[in-house]
């Protein structure tokens, strides 16, 4: 599998030659399987544009926190690379004060804040739990914007 990322990875710094040397993530959005192929199908489609996660996830996993210009390679569902991302803008916001518009920049369901809220509290619910934590509408999330570099058959989508 790292040597098909690596692979992927040649490829857009052919299209994007001032990546070289850069370094870049690997992972799924969402959780493996079904959502993870879902998520990576709107972000190839344009559809998908911004993403948020429980901040006391990323300290739980010790991930990184992006800051624009943090690259991933999306995974799908399989965990195939399937789309470049390079992040352009990065805001901490507490549940409750995510916006209709970043709501419809994540793309899914039908793009409104009510889809996003009843979606996202169900995700965070389950993943909040999983680390010990419970789900509160004053809960950190860090909210992402990132613009698509290549990948299979993607369309760039606003910003």
């Amino acid at each position: 599998m790292d040597s098909e990322i690596a692979l992927f990875w040649l490829k857009i710094v052919q299209q994007h030659p001032e990546l070289e040397g850069r370094i870049y993530h690997a992972e799924h959005f969402g959780t493996p399987g079904d959502l993870a192929l879902q998520l990576s199908e709107l972000i190839v489609s344009g559809e998908k544009y911004a993403t948020c996660g429980a901040l006391d996830e990323y300290w739980h996993e010790g991930m990184t926190i992006p800051t624009a210009g943090y690259l991933t390679i999306v995974l799908d569902g399989h965990e195939k690379p399937v789309a470049a991302i390079e992040t352009t803008q990065v805001s901490l916001r507490r549940f409750r004060d995510v916006d209709a518009i970043f709501a419809a920049a994540e793309g899914e369901g039908d793009k409104s804040l009510a889809y996003w809220r009843q979606a996202h509290q169900a995700f965070f619910e389950t993943s909040q739990l999983a680390i010990g934590k419970t789900f509160s509408e004053d809960m950190w999330l860090v909210c992402e914007y990132f613009r698509v570099l290549g990948g299979a058959e993607t369309k760039t989508a606003p910003i």
